[in-house]
């Protein structure tokens, strides 16, 4: 079986996803079909990659577009919403004249001359098929071919129940049917509300996809490559190959796996480990994509071409995992494909009823008013009021939400699992301890000063008074640490093993002042001068201030909290230990991170900043990430932290709460307003007359209800 990716554009909600995958799914050869709403793509297992042509054309054939690539997709969507944007307006100015020539103007000119009338007539005929068939021509496309391919959902719907308006009151115009009523503006009314709400909704998921774009900024989009004659030709990072030498500088990335020519080098491997430490690597050894140098001017021996790396093969992961993730399914969505079968089959039973027993003009008025009636205004404006008001509570607090649907699952979760290094944890080391007196702590910092290691930069920023050039010889040491010569004086500041080579006599106080220290600061550095330590710095990363507030609340609301960290045993242990967390593992990759989330039988959370974290927040139920971590990872978040404070996890949760509570809310009044209000329009109520004017004139006021009531997540939880 063989993979087809596509990016797909104009759906409007996961149901379009799910009719997608209906669809593909019966074309001989594709063994599954998995399409993300989300995420605007698909991924289908196919026989053979001939199948691409009819993929493509039955998903066009839906009235979707296919497209090329990112920046195409982010194109089509801009357009997207422009597009809606003009219709939204130039439906609602439509409507608005609508209702003053066909209900507010009659009022003040009862009596009027004629042609006056008639000339209110043309012009609302005109105006009517510009708002209906212009403004809304996507509901009836999709309508069409929704009916075409056996799909039913809301299009159906609002298409089916503005036309039929229209056409009733064009042959009331036409003088076929006696009426003194057109329905015009009801017809209009229709196509507006539903407007607004794609159009809000659109514009939400809109402004949550500008980070989708941030993986770029993870590849190295250049290479220096050696050439047969010993010089080097830079060339794009893509076309690198097995077997190409490359030249690292300080401080970029390794595009390609490949093995260390270079005696020895530093490299940075939070990127797969999530392990803040820096790793020291000897000749011959593997160095994978993604990797940063810490040494100066590495040669690396490319194992295989740079697009088959392991940073590659990371993105591919979190892809994959995107698109395994269930589509969040609402309420209305789920419903609707039976909801609007009963709807036609109750309006066409109404319209054979009274064409039978009364006449055709009271079967299309009954009709008409069943259909306008059950339109799905309400229902289509109950979640994305909610969700635009719950967004910019959410921003107001320092939440970005990328995936607003995420919002109507996080209530829900059972479980939530934690990266440490960057998430629980802040992502530089701190000085917790030291034995250094003033003056040495001073001079310490002022070497480490030349240096630009995590260390280092800890120990320098520990000091709050300005630090001194100094003038002697430095040199490091690579995985040990370095030495400085100034006069008559040596300086050795480092690790253990450094002090163990160079013969250096560690005093029993120092001893003494690491044994008590050990647990709670992993990190030493010694300090010494001519043969003998002076002290050691003990260092940490120490957890962020919102950590325990974080897993107590989770706790209140029994969430079983769990570490899975890349970092070493102890230092999770450590962690675990501190924040009261009983469950925690060690020393995972990416995929036995993501094994676990697939593992999890409940509602699960993930929170991570890393790239190493990236499948498991794409795989999640829900997942946040750290406004300081990774594009990767923030590009696979549904929810993005930017003032990297965790209690932005309990607010989220909160505002899931309620966010669900107002959705159920309006659905309820939809779904309530629809039952009382149907059986009236199809005249099965005795002595209660609805007429498709008035059911569109209720059919708004279930509209303003609901937006009213969504109103309320604007407050401050």
């Amino acid at each position: 079986m063989k993979e087809l990716r596509l990016k797909i554009a104009k759906m409007t909600c996961t149901n379009c996803a799910l009719g997608i995958e209906k669809v593909c799914k019966k074309i001989k050869g594709v063994e599954d079909a998995s399409v993300s709403y989300v995420s605007s793509s698909g991924v289908f297992l196919i026989d053979d990659t001939s199948l691409k042509d009819k993929i493509v054309d039955k998903i066009q054939s839906l009235g979707y577009e296919v497209l090329k690539d990112n920046e195409s997709l982010d194109e089509a969507k801009r357009k997207e919403l422009q597009a809606l944007k003009k219709n939204l307006i130039l439906s609602l100015i439509i409507s608005l004249i609508l209702m003053s020539l066909g209900m507010i103007l009659p009022m003040f000119l009862h009596g009027a001359h004629s042609n006056f009338t008639l000339i209110s007539n043309y012009i609302q005929l005109v105006l009517a098929f510009v708002g209906i068939f212009y403004c809304g021509r996507e509901f009836f496309i999709h309508c069409f071919k929704g009916l075409w391919a056996r799909n039913l959902d809301m299009n159906t719907l609002v298409a089916l129940g503005s036309f039929v308006a229209f056409l009733y009151s064009v042959l009331v115009f036409m003088g076929v049917f006696e009426d003194e009523h057109f329905y015009f503006e009801g017809a209009s009314m229709i196509i507006g509300f539903v407007l607004l709400g794609r159009f809000l909704e659109t514009r939400a998921k809109f402004r949550a996809d500008t980070l989708a774009n941030k993986l770029a900024s993870l590849d190295t989009q250049s290479a220096l490559v050696y050439q047969n004659d010993g010089s080097l030709k830079e060339i794009s990072s893509t076309f690198v190959k097995a077997g190409d030498k490359l030249f690292v500088r300080k401080g970029e990335s390794v595009c390609a796996d490949g093995t260390l020519q270079s005696a020895q080098g530093e490299f940075d491997l939070s990127f797969l480990t999530g392990e803040f430490m820096p790793v020291l690597k000897k000749q011959g050894d593997l160095i994978k994509s993604g990797s940063v140098a810490l040494s100066d001017n590495v040669i690396i021996k490319a194992d295989k071409k740079a697009m088959d790396s392991t940073l590659e093969q990371l993105k591919d992961l979190a892809f994959k995992a995107n698109n395994a993730k269930m589509p969040i399914a609402r309420l209305a969505n789920v419903i609707s494909a039976y909801f609007v079968g009963f709807i036609l089959l109750l309006a066409l039973g109404v319209f054979i009823f009274y064409a039978l027993h009364s006449s055709l003009n009271e079967a299309f008025l009954r009709a008409a008013a069943t259909l306008l009636i059950s339109c799905p205004c309400a229902l289509g404006l109950a979640t994305p009021i909610a969700l635009v008001s719950a967004l910019n509570n959410a921003s107001k607090h320092f939440i970005f939400v990328k995936n607003p649907a995420a919002l109507q699952i996080l209530y829900k979760i059972k479980t939530a699992f934690f990266d440490k290094t960057g998430t629980l944890t802040k992502d530089d080391l701190s000085v917790v301890a030291s034995d250094l007196n003033e003056e040495d702590f001073l001079k310490l910092a002022s070497i480490e000063s030349l240096s630009s290691h995590p260390i280092a930069k800890a120990i320098v920023a520990h000091i709050l008074k300005p630090i001194s050039s100094l003038k002697g010889e430095y040199e490091s040491f690579l995985g040990l640490g370095a030495s400085f010569k100034e006069n008559e004086d040596v300086y050795l500041l480092g690790n253990l093993r450094l002090m163990q080579e160079k013969g250096v006599q560690i005093a029993q106080e120092t001893k003494e002042f690491l044994a008590l220290n050990e647990d709670n600061a992993p990190i030493v550095v010694y300090f010494a001068k001519n043969g003998k330590v002076l002290g050691v710095v003990c260092l940490k990363n120490e957890l962020r201030s919102s950590s325990k507030a974080l897993i107590s609340y989770l706790n209140i609301h029994k969430i079983k909290s769990v570490i899975l960290s890349g970092d070493n045993e102890k230092s999770v242990q450590e962690c675990a230990k501190a924040l009261n967390i009983s469950e925690f593992k060690a020393s995972l990759s990416p995929e036995q991170k993501l094994n676990f989330i697939k593992a999890e039988k409940n509602l699960c959370l993930f929170v991570g900043d890393g790239i190493n974290d990236s499948a498991a927040l794409s795989l999640a139920n829900v997942s946040v990430a750290m406004n300081g971590g990774s594009a990767l990872a923030k590009s696979a978040g549904d929810f993005i932290l930017m003032n990297d404070d965790l209690s932005g996890v309990c607010y989220a949760h909160k505002l899931s709460l309620k966010t669900m509570k107002i959705i159920k809310e309006n659905l309820f009044w939809a779904f309530l307003y629809n039952a009382l209000c149907i059986p009236v329009a199809a005249g099965f109520v005795p002595f209660i007359s609805l007429s498709p004017h008035l059911a569109a004139l209720a059919m708004s006021f279930s509209s303003i209800s609901v937006v009213l009531n969504s109103l309320r997540l604007k407050k401050k939880l």
